[in-house]
Order: structure tokens, then sequence, then C-alpha cells
């Protein structure tokens, strides 16, 4: 028997579509961290952010970055989900997508 999970939206007073993961199989502890995984992807408004910056090695995906940048404001938080390298010029650059909550 495996373990489906029910969701509720809103002010958890409608109903979602049901997660279904066959590969938790009965437990509860994996249950309860894919439950948990879905309200913290699912808790905020997300919007993506494309940062180009100068050429770096050092950042992967998933990838907590913060940002300070004066022209935006506030320093920010986001994850890294997608990266690209270019060479324009002879100068080499680094563009992030980053997705970041809306606040």
């Amino acid at each position: 028997m495996a373990v489906a999970i029910e969701v509720y939206r809103g002010a958890g007073d409608w109903p979602g579509a049901e997660i279904r993961e066959p590969l938790l199989g009965e437990s509860l502890e994996a249950a309860l961290a894919r439950g948990r995984a879905e309200l913290d992807a699912n808790a905020h408004g997300w919007e993506r952010v494309s940062l180009e910056i100068d050429y770096r090695t050092d950042l992967a995906l998933g990838d907590l970055i913060e940002v300070d940048d004066p022209l935006q404001g506030a320093a920010w938080r986001g994850c890294v989900v997608g990266i690209a390298h270019r060479v324009q010029e002879g100068a080499p650059t680094t563009t992030l997508n980053v997705r970041r909550p809306i606040t």
C-alpha cells in the first residue's frame, strides 16, 4: 500500500490535486518530507530574474545566492535554476537565471 498525500489549497478550504508518489512506499517520514517540499515550493509566488555577471565557475544549479544590487533596492536571496556561459568580444560572462520569492 502506498501513502497518498491529500492537498488543500488557499486557507485550507479547497482541495488540490492529490500527490501520489509510488516510490514513497509506506514510509510516513518520506511522505511528510514530500509534503513539506510541496509546501516550500508553493508557499510563495516566484519570479525568475536573469543576471549577467563576470565569469564564475563556482556556482551550480540549486545554489542559494544573495544579490546586492543598489539599483534593485535591498539585497535579496534566490535559487540558481539556470547557468549559461558566454564569450563576447574576448570577455567571458556568466548569465544566471535565479528564482526568487515575490515580496
